[in-house]
């Protein structure tokens, strides 16, 4: 509860210590300093009044005394808002100015002009520039007037004219002491704003920096920590496809297939927070490369028809035979992860009955080819409530969902921000207990497909023999999962355990391609390849460097570009991914 502040509290500062703007506070003080100098000017005028017998001046003096001591004490107390104080204070000095020129001196001497000079200060500093031009007009015009026609205004026949000295050279100090200073409390306060906004921007500019180096130290530690998740998974992962390559026991097959699927699971969700990083960070670009929609769809369902005939469900994939006409221009690993999250979600949330992924054309001009693409399942559904959240981050429908299905409820935040980067959103229709519908449109530049028969892809036997490949890799795992991975392709690689032992060994043997892992002790992947294509005198200063890392940071293309490396292969490692890049490694068009 606020404590009452008494009518004979003068300290400004305990009664307006709430007030934080320098402006405002100036105007607060600019107030209490006219309302102090009246109150010397009352008992001026009262103490001269009653000597000389001027009851005009006497009675005037009273009624404003009277009028200022309520307005003071509605001021120290709030009991009025500041602005209404400031119009009644600005017309009681017009009412002044006019009982001085038509009721006691009736003429304009200098206190008149002074309190013209004061309103017009007090109008513009303490209301507003239009109420300030209103007022100051008044003050002019009730000045004018009388200068103006010649005339004198005697409305009181017995009036006692002008303050009688000293009390009149009294009232001219006082005026002049306001007149010099509610300027310069005004100037005082805006060079005093004018300081506080350079000390918040140098504040700002600080947090900047701060939250600058606090978005590189987050990206450097994800791309370090992604590094040391991504590295033995990718020995988990491979490993566990080597051995499902060879033979085996037939009562192993379970056992590797449950190993797999839980390094995948693991792999999963370390990409979802990733790629969740990424897409914050806003340095996601999209490619647009020439695709075969219809093809696209079937390679990325081609990956979850096992999990789905691991729970009995049915996956159905409907796309229009017009689509098949046509080459669309986009990103390829975007809508692949798009899809992918999707039809996953819709699989783990189904436990009878079927998915289907539907594509129809909308719409189509000479340009561009809008596609509608339906995600649908019988699955258990999501309450009309939870629709907006569960594409939130981190956010599932309800606690028993995470429980029950598990996941990093990051999948449907991921492929929101990911649809938004296509100018498009994500919709959804769902029933409990019936399923759901989750779709969008995506306009694609296109293309017609030609004629010509499309050429066979043979299989092709896997064998670079013929490349001499240099692997810098400090983990041993690692090692051996490539050592394994190469032979099966006829290859016997050279190892080089850090930077310096890759550079030391470049020197003295020419190699085809350099495997250069990023993350390495003594000297880093980056370093290594600068080292090498700096130095004139090494053999391999000019063989293509292949970036080999778990890192995903947002700028490792840039980064190994600089570099001076070639391209890059991230781990855990696609098998065929690897051999293309290393087939083709003399022949960079194919």
């Amino acid at each position: 509860m606020r404590s009452k502040i008494s009518v004979f509290n003068w300290s400004f500062n305990k009664s307006f210590s709430d007030e934080k703007n320098s402006l405002d506070k100036a105007k607060c003080k600019i107030l209490y300093s006219i309302f102090l100098i009246f109150f010397l000017k009352v008992i001026c005028v009262l103490i001269t009044s009653i000597y000389f017998d001027q009851n005009i001046q006497f009675i005037r003096a009273v009624i404003f005394l009277s009028l200022y001591l309520v307005l003071f004490r509605c001021f120290l107390l709030k009991l009025l808002s500041f602005k209404t104080i400031a119009h009644i204070i600005v017309l009681s000095s017009l009412l002044l100015i006019s009982s001085n020129l038509f009721v006691t001196a009736k003429s304009v001497n200098i206190i008149t002009i002074q309190f013209a000079f004061s309103l017009v200060l007090c109008s513009f500093f303490i209301i507003n520039s239009a109420y300030g031009f209103f007022y100051s007009s008044l003050a002019i015009a009730l000045i004018m007037t009388p200068m103006l026609f010649g005339s004198k205004y005697e409305l009181f026949a017995n009036s006692d004219g002008a303050l009688a000295s000293p009390g009149f050279e009294l009232i001219v100090i006082l005026n002049f002491i306001s007149i010099i200073f509610i300027p310069y409390l005004f100037v005082e306060a805006f060079i005093k704003t004018i300081k506080e906004k350079e000390a918040l921007n140098l504040q700002l500019l600080a947090s900047v920096e701060v939250a600058n180096e606090a978005a590189q130290s987050k990206s450097n530690f994800l791309s370090t920590m992604s590094h040391e998740l991504r590295t033995p998974l990718n020995a988990v992962i491979g490993t566990t496809n080597l051995l499902l390559s060879d033979t085996y026991h037939k009562d192993q097959e379970s056992n590797l297939n449950d190993l797999k699927f839980s390094a995948s699971c693991l792999l999963d969700i370390v990409n979802d927070i990733l790629d969740f990083n990424k897409l914050d960070s806003s340095n996601l670009k999209l490619e647009t490369i020439k695709v075969n929609l219809e093809n696209l769809i079937e390679r990325v369902c081609s990956g979850l028809v096992n999990q789905a005939n691991e729970k009995g469900i049915e996956l159905k994939i409907a796309v229009n035979s017009e689509i098949s006409n046509y080459d669309v221009f986009t990103d390829p690993t975007r809508i692949t992860q798009i899809i992918y999250n999707l039809v996953g979600n819709a699989i783990k949330f189904t436990a009878k009955g079927n998915v289907s992924i539907l594509l129809d054309i909308l719409s189509k001009n000479n340009e561009y080819l809008k596609i509608r693409f339906s995600i649908k399942d019988t699955g258990i559904g999501v309450n009309e409530d939870k629709m907006n959240s569960i594409f939130e981050p981190f956010n599932q429908a309800s606690s028993s969902i995470t429980r029950n299905y598990g996941g990093t409820g990051l999948g449907l935040s991921i492929v929101k921000r990911l649809i938004s980067l296509f100018n498009s959103e994500i919709k959804l229709e769902s029933k409990i207990g019936e399923g759901s519908n989750f779709y969008f449109d995506i306009d694609f530049k296109y293309s017609q497909k030609t004629l010509e028969k499309e050429q066979e892809i043979l299989t092709e036997v896997y064998n670079i023999s013929d490349l001499n490949i240099l692997v810098a890799e400090d983990n041993l795992m690692n090692r051996v999962l490539i050592k394994k991975v190469l032979s099966k392709w006829n290859n016997e690689p050279v190892f080089a355990i850090d930077g310096l032992d890759a550079i030391e060994i470049s020197k003295n043997k020419t190699f085809d391609v350099i495997l250069m892992d990023l993350h390495m002790p003594k000297i880093d992947g980056y370093e290594a390849s600068k080292a090498i294509r700096n130095d004139a005198s090494n053999i391999n200063q000019k063989t293509p460097i292949i970036a080999f890392t778990a890192s995903v940071s947002n700028t490792i293309l840039e980064d190994i570009e600089l570099a001076g490396m070639n391209d890059f292969i991230y781990k855990p490692f696609n098998v065929d991914e690897m051999y293309n890049k290393l087939r083709n490694i003399k022949n960079p068009k194919a």
